[in-house]
């Protein structure tokens, strides 16, 4: 055996619910359906098939005596005696009445010694009850039901039914083939005398008919899945259904099954599903479905049925892409593309992802025969609706010589059903019709789309039909398909839809127009002259241009008609075509907007024609059964046509803009490194970046430069010589967009933009800048974003000056003690000493502390010194930006010593107008605290030395632009008794900032 394994490779995922609108009308016809109910339960519609009987019964007057929907009901009640919820298949003719399904006779054939009756008219038997080997109860018959096509037989399978014995009940499954008239044909047990010893290791639980196929080539034959022998590995079994004893198979073939031969492993439930096919050759082959097999699921592709040959060969194998999606679980064989080989389409109901549920994947055959060679399409649907839980050919649906497809998810809301078309590319990704349960008129089953079957034309008006099942609703719908009318659509002239100059205004109808403007006609046919419906009468269409909003552009470039009002980006009205008429046609003017700045996509119109007419008659059930051919549809790939206007552009012979741009920028600062440049803050009043745009290549169409900047920088304008050569806008606090041409042709732009740096915080350590370029062209340099730095450098320029009135202070008079003292002019002459701070800049100064020493006691021999200069008042403090003054406990005024009125006079303004020197303070010193300070030695008359200590601090934030100087006022005195004559000078304070 030759097995390959071809794993799922997918490169692109469709997902339906962005593709589809929420109502998709194409030709099956949801406003007249044929409707069908069982008995509440009974799962009627669980499996389906179309049937037509070639050769009609003569003794009726219906033109559709012979064409059935055939329903399974697998929990019916089976006209056989003596059996409860067997199952049972019925067939229901093409009328208007909900309720008129008949039974077909499928068990009670069987007499006690286990000879089927064949060929028996069933009116002429009495049907026998099951024998004492069978259990038909609950044996599921109509779980499977097909039909072999216009004329052919029909299978029914109740892959329940159990053959027991007096200590075993085995699970086997029945099918039976019926003839084109539903008379019994043959029953088919294929695990029947299998060994059984093992039980479920061996053929105990075949659980044959699960699924099943009927082919019609040259030898027709059967295939009935059975997923359960050797512990649920499975298998197909095939059989010859040919009336022609000489020649026909006589050999039931079946896939290998057994531990050592089977391609699957166990519980991989080979057989769920199974589909025939010219997968490798003009002879049928079949494709068998493993969901749970490697935990993704696989299908098995087996080749033609050869005598001598069995087990089949399983030439190669598809693999699941996802774990628990059930790939395998349905299977549909059909030519989508019209090259006479069978595709593939492989349903993975369980497939999910956060947008989708359930998936179909699409392999299209090869010239070689070669399906596992082609990597498959992925169709996916609404989450949690089983998309792909039922698959069915529909033939050709649109009579364009391509077999199209219908794809069930009875879970997305009360079910629905997808149509796609075959083409000569493969399937056409876009659906042509969404069918949803809810939009149907009579019904709207639950489960809609559990069980597809398609093909036939039964109302035999040309077209085929599609069956719909509902078993939780047990319902079946058959929805007939409407005639297709053939259209054919022009624009023309050819010539006016090219080369739109947007410079140009006027056109060729309005040549004094104020706006660029151009003209065409839109012109449609019937095809054939109207022989495909008819053509007896006239039709009324509704003609509907549309520029750009329909694929969902909020604005169009362009509006339609002469006025300048109004401006609608769309044209619609009523069309008459008569058959002698010929080619209808409609002159349209279209004018472009002012200031569109996109004139190199060109402008997409959409051209639809749709049929005008009355809406059909509900269904009333009895009546006759309505023509849908007084509803025809127009073919909508012809009806609805997109087609582009271009602009003028300059651009190479292969009308791609090819431009290359490319962008060179610096900072109009002291630079210290490539693409690095220092900023000293408060220096300058702007931050400007030179930029230089290059293109290299061919025109730039709506060509753009941005430029990113910090948050802190805001933005100011252009350089004065650019204003009217470029539009820069700020898009927001830290992006600049500029319009740079709209062409930018080849060749050299400069600009300069300018920044505001007055809002640059102290954080700030350095400043990123990131310049690009763009354009709607295609940009063959794709230059890399280009990036500007700046470190930030703060430098203040400060300076003080000390002034002390009166500068000399002279001791004289008595000399009292210190408990004498009642008021502060007794203590000593009174002292003022002024401090100013400036800040020069260049930038501000968020925080200063500046410390001042004095002389406030002398050290002695005691804990407590001897008074100095002893402090009235606490320093003040005056600046903009406010301060205060710091000092030790006791320090202002100890002995609480009050003033005198009248006892002094008041001093002086003291404000110094301009600083005498100027001192940078590119450190701190650190004070000693709380410590008896010693720096200079004061020795009196007697050779005592003095010292001083640490006392007053004060800390101000400084700015340049909001201050001039900083002014420190302290009140102090000279106490008399210690010195009898000192001189003061300024001296420099420590500062810190």
């Amino acid at each position: 055996m030759t097995t390959m394994l071809c794993s799922l490779v997918w490169p692109v995922s469709l997902l339906l619910l962005a593709a589809a609108p929420p109502a998709v009308p194409f030709n099956l016809e949801t406003r007249l359906p044929l409707v069908k109910v069982g008995a509440d339960g009974v799962y009627f519609g669980f499996s389906i098939a179309e049937h037509q009987v070639v050769e009609a019964v003569t003794n009726t007057s219906s033109v559709y005596n012979g064409t059935w929907m055939l329903v399974g009901a697998p929990l019916d009640q089976n006209l056989q005696p003596n059996t409860s919820k067997s199952g049972a298949l019925w067939k229901c003719p093409m009328t208007t009445l909900t309720d008129d399904c008949v039974q077909v006779v499928t068990d009670g054939l069987r007499n006690i010694k286990g000879v089927y009756h064949l060929k028996k008219h069933i009116e002429s038997l009495n049907l026998m009850p099951p024998g004492n080997d069978e259990i038909k109860d609950g044996q599921w018959m109509g779980v499977t039901v097909r039909s072999q096509g216009r004329g052919g037989k029909v299978l029914v399978c109740a892959h329940r039914y159990m053959n027991k014995g007096a200590d075993f009940q085995w699970g086997r499954g029945l099918c039976y083939t019926l003839t084109q008239y539903l008379d019994f044909d043959k029953y088919y047990d294929p695990c029947k005398g299998r060994p059984v010893a093992r039980a479920h290791e061996d053929y105990g639980y075949c659980q044959a008919g699960t699924s099943g196929v009927l082919t019609d080539s040259e030898e027709p034959l059967v295939a009935i899945g059975s997923p359960g022998p050797y512990t649920w590995r499975g298998a197909i079994f095939v059989n010859s259904i040919s009336d022609d004893y000489l020649t026909k198979l006589k050999v039931t073939f079946h896939t290998p099954i057994t531990e050592k031969d089977s391609p699957v492993d166990k519980y991989a439930y080979l057989g769920m599903s199974v589909t025939a096919g010219n997968f490798y050759s003009e002879k049928v082959g079949f494709a068998a479905g493993a969901p749970r097999d490697n935990g993704t699921g696989r299908v098995m592709l087996v080749p033609e049925v050869r005598d001598g040959v069995n087990p089949m060969e399983v030439r190669a194998q598809l693999s699941g892409e996802q774990f628990a999606s059930s790939f395998g679980y349905e299977l549909a064989a059909a030519d989508i593309n019209g090259d006479k080989r069978s595709d593939l389409l492989v349903g993975a109901p369980f497939y999910y992802s956060r947008d989708a549920g359930g998936a179909v994947y699409v392999y299209v055959n090869t010239p070689e025969y070669c399906l596992h060679c082609s990597k498959p399409q992925r169709l996916t649907g609404k989450p949690e609706s089983r998309f792909g839980f039922s698959i069915a050919r529909l033939g050709d649906l649109n009579q364009d010589g391509f077999e199209d497809v219908a794809i069930g998810a009875p879970y997305e809301g009360k079910g629905a059903v997808y149509v796609y078309l075959g083409s000569d590319k493969g399937l056409i990704t876009d659906p042509a019709q969404v069918i949803r349960a809810e939009a149907l008129a009579r019904v709207q089953p639950a489960t809609f789309g559990y069980s597809l079957s398609g093909g036939i034309d039964m109302d035999l008006n040309g077209y085929p039909d599609l069956m719909v099942g509902a078993y939780d609703a047990d319902t079946a719908v058959l929805l007939m398909a409407r005639p297709i009318i053939g259209i054919l659509t022009y624009v023309r002239p050819e010539q006016n839809l090219k080369n739109i100059d947007p410079l140009k205004k006027g056109c060729s109808k309005y040549p004094n127009r104020d706006y660029t403007c151009f003209t065409f006609e839109t012109c449609f046919d019937i095809e054939s002259g109207g022989r495909s419906y008819g053509g007896k009468h006239e039709l009324t269409l509704k003609y509907r241009l549309e520029a750009e909003t329909f694929s969902g552009r909020k604005f169009s470039r362009v509006w339609f008609g002469a006025a300048d009002d109004e401006r609608p980006s769309f044209v619609e009205k009523n069309m008459k075509w008569k058959p002698a008429r010929g080619i209808t046609c409609s002159e349209e003017v279209v004018s472009v907007k002012e200031n569109t700045r996109d004139i190199q996509s060109p402008i997409v119109f959409k051209l639809s024609y749709s049929l005008i007419q009355e809406e059909p008659e509900a269904i009333i059930a009895g009546e006759e059964l309505p023509s849908v051919d007084r509803y025809p549809i127009l073919n909508q790939q012809e009806a609805v046509k997109v087609f582009q206007v271009a602009f003028q552009k300059d651009c190479g012979d292969n009308e791609v803009c090819e431009s290359n741009l490319e962008v060179q920028a610096e900072l109009h600062l002291k630079p210290v490194a490539r693409q690095q440049w220092e900023l000293l803050l408060g220096e300058l009043e702007e931050v400007v970046v030179n930029v230089t745009i290059y293109n290299h290549g061919e025109s730039a169409y709506e060509s753009q430069l941005f430029l990113t900047h910090p948050s802190g920088l805001s933005y100011i304008g252009t350089g004065i010589e650019e204003k009217s050569l470029f539009s820069c806008k700020p898009f927001n606090s830290t992006l600049v967009a500029c319009s740079i041409g709209n062409p930018f042709k080849k060749g050299r732009k400069q600009l300069r933009l300018r920044f505001d740096p007055k809002e640059l915080s102290d954080r700030d350590l350095q400043l990123e800048f990131t310049v690009s370029a763009n354009s709607t062209s295609e940009d063959i340099g794709q230059q890399s974003p280009l990036v500007l730095r700046a470190n930030v450098v703060k430098k203040a320029e400060l300076s003080i000056k000390g002034l002390a009135r009166p500068e000399q202070v002279f001791y004289g008079g008595a000399v009292k003690g210190e408990s004498a003292i009642r008021f502060r002019d007794e203590v000593g002459t009174r002292v003022l000493h002024t401090y100013q701070v400036f800040n020069s800049g260049p930038w501000k100064v968020n925080q200063l502390e500046v410390h001042i020493d004095w002389p406030y006691q002398v050290a002695n021999t005691k804990p407590q010194g001897k008074w100095l200069l002893y402090l009235d008042e606490k320093p003040t403090v005056e600046s903009i930006g406010g301060g205060e003054c710091r000092m030790g406990y006791g320090q202002v005024n100890p002995l609480n010593l009050t003033a005198r009125a009248g006892a002094e006079d008041p001093f002086d303004n003291l404000i110094l107008e301009s600083p005498p020197e100027t001192i940078l303070f590119n450190s701190r010193r650190k004070r000693d605290t709380e410590a008896v300070l010693r720096p200079e030695a004061i020795t009196d008359k007697e050779g005592r030395r003095r010292s001083v200590i640490s006392s007053v601090s004060f800390k101000n934030k400084l700015k340049k632009n909001d201050f001039k100087m900083l002014i420190l006022s302290a009140e102090l005195r000279c106490w008399h008794r210690q010195v009898l004559h000192v001189c003061l000078h300024h001296q420099k304070p420590a500062q810190k900032h």
